[in-house]
């Protein structure tokens, strides 16, 4: 998962007016973000991502993605 995708996925599930307040992330999308995210700033985030758009990561080992509200 790229932060586009997680950005587009986030925007859909607030589009009713929801507001993901917490997201649980598979190990490979955390994976995949935790390596963009390091492209892109130049600086590891460590394993344990915090926020993602404002977002609180719940989880980097859930079984499926999904938004908490």
């Amino acid at each position: 998962m790229t932060l586009d995708e997680f950005k587009t996925l986030k925007d859909a599930f607030e589009a009713d007016g929801s507001q993901a307040l917490g997201v649980y992330l598979p190990a490979d999308d955390a994976k995949e973000l935790r390596r963009e995210l390091t492209s892109y700033y130049a600086q590891d985030p460590g394993e344990w991502l915090t926020t993602i758009y404002g977002v609180q990561v719940l989880s980097i080992d859930a079984d499926n993605f999904y938004f908490e509200e």
